[in-house]
């Protein structure tokens, strides 16, 4: 139902035909819009969006592989130029490493040199040491202190760098170009300096052994000299000094001019010097002994010989005795030491027998001489001293009772004959 004051809806119309005046032409057919260029035609928007997606993912994925190829590119460049670079890397580093090795090694030796030529220094003191060598030492002393002290830089540049066959991005191995552009120079040119460092060194130290030679020669002669001059000199004191003279010289072990080699040296040589001034002193005061102890030496054949006096020698007294002992090491260095009592130098001139028992004690000591030796050992002494030393003054033309026969009996003609031939 319809509210009352609702009019119907008009009718509709019935369609009409145009009327055309008689001389009005005819409407030509309808003809079909032109067709616009495809940019101005509106868009069709029935074109499914899937294959619209699949355009944009192809575009994408080109654009994606362009840029994976520059990446593979970029990495090949840099891996290759890395690879070709790192030779030049390893070659600079490893001679850096080298040099500074030496280097160290060369320094460590010159400290060494510069320590021990100071301690001789400070021992290479007196009339063994010529002044103008000591001069020498010292200035090359200050020389080589100075080289060690002016020690070569270093390169520059902290090395952090990948080997080739470690895995890395192209920014990484560019980086490492760059940085071994600085670092390759600098190795080489550190190493030069370490080189030229290790040559001044070598310099220094050859200049302290040069002069340490120089010095030790010049204490040689020295020593030599005041040998020489103390002719009197007890032959222990001078067998210590040779000694000490023939230990100044480098050995394997030690070096050449050790301080405490010099000291013992220059001990020596004093000890030497107050011996020769004792024996002289003894000789002027003890005529008589010195030509006693000098007819010993003349039989000795060769074997040193120091002597000792006193009123009582091997429990026997001067006032009833001739007594007399000789002490030595058969394995030792080829001295003997003498004792005989005053009364030998009291009767030398007027009883032969004291003369008797010097021979007798001088016979003790030709065990030292090899060729004796061997004699003395074998039949028919077979080691018995007494016996030797008896038969030897015996066959030395002292066929006396003092010559050990009253003492220890007669020896055999065997054995007179056997101890003959150590003459």
């Amino acid at each position: 139902m319809l509210p009352s004051d609702a009019s119907a809806p008009p009718a509709p119309e019935e369609p009409r035909a145009e009327r055309l005046p008689p001389d009005h032409p005819a409407p030509a057919p309808e003809q079909p819009a032109p067709e616009r260029p495809a940019a101005d035609r509106p868009r069709d928007e029935s074109t499914p969006v899937a294959r619209r997606r699949r355009g944009n993912i192809v575009a994408v994925a080109a654009l994606a592989g362009l840029f994976a190829l520059g990446l593979g590119v970029h990495q090949f460049v840099a891996t290759t130029a890395h690879a070709y670079v790192w030779p030049a890397w390893a070659t600079a580093d490893g001679r850096f490493d080298e040099a500074s090795a030496d280097y160290e090694a060369t320094a460590d030796r010159g400290d060494s040199a510069v320590a021990r030529a100071e301690n001789l220094l400070g021992m290479a003191t007196g009339d063994l040491v010529r002044p103008e060598d000591r001069a020498a030492l010292e200035e090359s002393i200050g020389l080589a202190r100075d080289i060690l002290a002016d020690a070569p830089a270093g390169p520059t540049g902290i090395v952090d760098l990948g080997e080739p066959g470690t895995p890395a991005p192209a920014w990484e191995r560019y980086s490492d170009l760059w940085r071994l552009a600085e670092l390759i120079p600098s190795r080489n040119e550190a190493a030069e300096r370490f080189d030229a460092a290790v040559d001044r060194v070598a310099d220094g130290t050859r200049t302290i052994a040069e002069a340490t030679e120089a010095l030790i020669s010049g204490t040689e002669a020295l020593a030599s000299a005041a040998l020489d001059a103390s002719p009197s000199a007890t032959y222990r004191f001078r067998h210590t000094a040779e000694e000490a003279l023939a230990g100044l010289r480098h050995s394997p072990e030690v070096s050449s001019g050790d301080a405490d080699r010099f000291t013992a040296l220059a001990t020596a040589i004093a000890d030497v010097r107050a011996s020769h001034a004792a024996e002289e002193e003894h000789r002027n005061a003890y005529p008589l002994r010195a030509e006693i102890e000098a007819f010993a030496r003349s039989i000795a054949s060769g074997v040193e010989l120091e002597f000792a006096w006193a009123y009582e020698v091997a429990g026997l007294s001067s006032d009833s005795w001739y007594s007399g002992t000789a002490e030595f090491k058969a394995d030792g260095v080829g001295w003997g030491l003498i004792s005989l009592t005053e009364s030998i130098e009291r009767e030398w001139s007027a009883d032969e027998n004291a003369k008797a028992v010097v021979v007798h004690e001088v016979g003790h000591t030709q065990v030292l001489r090899d060729e004796c030796y061997a004699i003395f050992t074998a039949e028919p002494f077979s080691g018995d001293h007494e016996i030797w030393a008896t038969a030897w003054a015996i066959g030395m033309g002292y066929d006396l009772p003092g010559a050990g026969i009253e003492a220890y009996g007669r020896p055999s003609d065997a054995q007179i004959a056997a101890a003959a031939e150590c003459r």
